[in-house]
This record gives C-alpha cells, structure tokens and sequence, in this order.
C-alpha cells in the first residue's frame, strides 16, 4: 500500500501530466489569447507548483495557466479562486447570452403561470374525425385559417410532402391536428399547417409525387392522374382533429399549444400568438418588422423565419401602446396576447400613430448606438445578440420622447451610449433584469425605470 506522501506526488504527476496535454493541443476556438504583454509575464496566480511550467498570459497581461482558462484544470481551480474584481472572475449572470434567429434567449420565460384559477368544467377538448375532401372544403370556403403567412409556412421539400400523400394511400396513420375553434365553428390550425396544406395542394393538383418510396409506380403523378381508386383512399382518409372549444381559457389554450410538439419542432410563443389572434395585427406587425427602421437598427440580424423579428415589434409596442407600470401581472404573454388583440381593436389612426413612434425610436437608436443599438456589451469581443428586453425599453423610451428631444439625444449620442455602457458594467441589477426572468414585474420597473432616469438627465 503506498504511503500518503507517495499518493500525493503521484497526484501532482497526474494533474501536471494532464495540464501538458491539454496545453500541448492547439487552442479551442471558444478562446484565442491575445498578444503577450510588453511586460515579462508575473508567476501565475491561479496555478499549484506543478502547473507553472504551463503559464500563458491572460487578456490583462497577468500570467494564467491555459488548462484553467479552458475548465480543464479543477483542482487548480477548485484550490485558488480569482477575486471577483478580477477578469478571471465568473462572468456576470447571462454576460454571454445564448441566441435563437438573432434573438439573446430570455431564460426562465416559458409557459404562461396560470395564476387565476379557473373552472375546468370551461376546458372542452373534444375529438373530431373528418375526411381529407372535407378539410379542403373548408379551406376552400374559408372556414380554416392556415395562417398563410406564417414566415415558416410551407417549408416541406418534394420529397417529404410526397411521402405523406404516400402514407395515405398506404392507410398509415398521420398525426393528430390541433385546432382552435371560434363561435362560429370556423377553425384555426396551430399544429398541422403543413400537412394540411400539403393534403390541399396534393388533391388540388399543385405538384406531383417525387421520391416514393414503395409505391414508385405512381412517380410523377399529380391527384388526377391517380387510379380512381387511389384518388378515393386519399380523398375518403379519415383526419383526427383535436378542437378546442372557445370558451376554454385563453391562458389554459396557450398552455395546451405550447406543449405541442407533434412535428418534430415545437412552436414558438409568437407562432401560438399568430395562430390564435387572427386580424390586420398580424400583418401590422409583419409590416413594422420589415421597415428599414427595424432592420438598420438590429443589424438585419434578426431571422424571421420563426416569428422573432414579428415578437421583437410586439414586445415593443405592448409597453408603447400601455405604460409600462401597467404591466402587473407576471405573465408576458398574456400581456403580448392581450397586445394583439389591442391593435385589432385600434383605429388606423391609433396605428399610424404607433407606427410613426415605432420608426422614429428605431432610427434614433440606430444613430446613437449604431451597431450596438439593442446589445449588450460582451467581453468576448464578439456583437452580442439583440436583447429584446433592451429593445423594448430603448424603443418605448425615445418613442415616448418628443422631436426636439429626439435631435437633442442624437446630437449627445457619445455622452448618452458612454452613460449606458458604464451603467451595464456598474449595476448588475439592471444586468439581471434584461437577461433573465425578464418578464418578473420588478425586473420589468427596473430597466425601465433606469432608463427612463438616464434619459431625463440628458435632456
């Protein structure tokens, strides 16, 4: 049995031996360290005896082992550890935020809390099972609403929308769809927009079949070519529908859809908004996220292939159209719904009005910030992603300014973006309050409210 002095040097081996090969490897490309220091390089602070052979310089110009730059090193780590001061230090909460289509990932916003209870005799869900010549029937007569332009409607190749006409000649069991109902039996689809669109556009003869897989004989032919026999088996398949009633809770539906994943690739917030609030919102909203406004002052970073750039406007305009200490009840996207259904509701006036504000804030962002406008800043060195938080409460600050006010910000716009960056480096409540639970009341009062502060003492 070796004796302890012999365990610990054998350690120490280890650890060195494994510092060297991690060391010896070429750089990950998540870190590449900069220009050593004119200075000679200080002993490393971080490291155990063992590991100094191991030093690099650090971005500050001090010595640090590279194995506990890249995680590797634990026991280095676990035994010395930075003064938070320093730029070895943890990074503060979402300092390197994650992103979706340009978007900065908002953590801790997902399904809305139901927070008033609610009589479950009022959830209805009930079954419905109905041939496909029916559905296109009802599309044809308007009484399904596809959301048509839904940004990733119809992104099925050939090959794929074949194979789901080949499963019903096949008599293969599809998924079920979902749909939402409104008083007068007409349906909105939430989850199976592109198997129904490919079933109409199949039996109304819009493309022929391609890439089947065991019935080749029937390659290249459009719904009428088809034996009549195979015509009937797709025409007479028997589609399940789940239909929720419209008396069921607005907060309890938005719940049931996002919990839907049936196609493999679950539906975003403003897609389940999309779908459920029909009327000239959607394509307001379609319209302002396809100013150039919008796109200068997000870079045109924004993917609108899911809906974010239309969520971005939407968030805007909720806090716009409402004061922000309005907003009390924790649960965003009742309140984006609500928003929705809000700008249905408004006067053109009211809306060109919202527009002209929308577009007046996005240009003073894109001249005070330029190519920051809406980001945080990250000590990577690399543009962080919008911030849709930061979008909002800049927005409907300089929306809410006046022209002069407006001419006088951009006029200042070094002083105010310096005032900006040294409050993101100084208060890490307000850090917290844009990166994580921002949907949390008292994160929503203090962005808006700090810049609000820093806005007025410009003016």
């Amino acid at each position: 049995m070796l004796r302890p002095p012999l365990w610990r040097g054998l350690a120490a081996a280890i650890v060195a031996l494994a510092a060297g090969l991690a060391c010896s490897q070429a750089p990950l490309p998540t870190y590449t360290p900069p220009p050593p220091s004119p200075a000679p390089p200080l002993p490393c602070r971080l490291c155990l005896p063992p590991l100094k052979m191991h030093a690099e310089t650090g971005p500050d110009g001090v010595a640090m082992c590279m194995a506990t730059w890249y995680g590797l090193g634990m026991v280095v780590q676990n035994a010395i550890k930075p003064a938070p001061n320093s730029p070895f230090a943890p990074l503060p909460v979402g300092e390197e935020q994650r992103e979706e289509d340009g978007v900065a990932i908002e953590e801790a916003i997902g399904e809305p809390p139901i927070t008033v209870p609610f009589n479950p005799e009022q959830i209805k869900i009930h079954t419905v099972n109905i041939v496909a010549s029916q559905i296109v029937t009802r599309i044809r007569e308007g009484e399904i609403d596809l959301a048509p332009d839904f940004q990733r409607a119809f992104i099925w190749k050939p090959d794929r929308q074949s194979r789901l006409i080949e499963s019903l000649m096949l008599r293969i069991p599809i998924p079920v769809f979902y749909v939402a109902a409104d008083n007068n039996d007409n349906w909105r689809v939430v989850d199976g927009v592109q198997r129904i669109s490919t079933i109409n556009n199949y039996i109304g003869n819009t493309f022929a079949l391609k890439g089947l897989e065991y019935l080749q004989v029937m390659e290249g032919m459009m719904h009428k070519d088809l034996p009549r026999p195979m015509q009937r088996r797709i025409d007479e398949t028997q589609l399940v529908v789940n239909v929720i009633d419209p008396r069921t809770p607005e907060e309890v539906m938005f719940n049931v859809f996002s919990r839907i994943n049936t196609g493999g690739e679950p539906l975003t917030a403003q897609e389940i908004r999309h779908a459920l609030t029909p009327g000239i919102a959607r394509t307001y909203l379609k319209r302002l996220a396809s100013t150039n406004e919008f796109l200068r002052a997000t870079a045109w970073s924004v993917n609108p292939s899911r809906m974010k750039d239309r969520e971005c406007v939407l968030r805007f305009l909720a806090f716009y159209m409402e004061p922000w200490d309005s907003y009390g009840t924790g649960d965003l996207n009742g309140y984006l719904t609500s928003a929705m259904r809000k700008i249905n509701e408004a006067s053109e006036k009211e809306r060109a009005e919202w527009c002209i504000g929308f577009t007046r804030a996005m240009n003073a962002a894109s001249v005070i910030f330029g190519n920051d406008a809406f980001r945080r800043r990250s000590i990577s060195g690399r543009r962080s992603p919008v911030n849709m938080a930061l979008l909002e409460t800049w927005g409907v600050a300089l929306a809410n300014c006046s022209v002069t006010e407006t001419e006088k910000l951009m006029r200042e716009g070094d002083t105010l973006k310096s005032s900006f960056e040294s409050l993101m480096e100084a208060d890490q409540e307000f850090i917290n309050a844009i990166s994580f639970s921002t949907d949390n009341q008292k994160h929503v009062e203090k962005r808006f409210t700090a810049v609000e502060d820093m806005v007025r003492s410009m003016l």
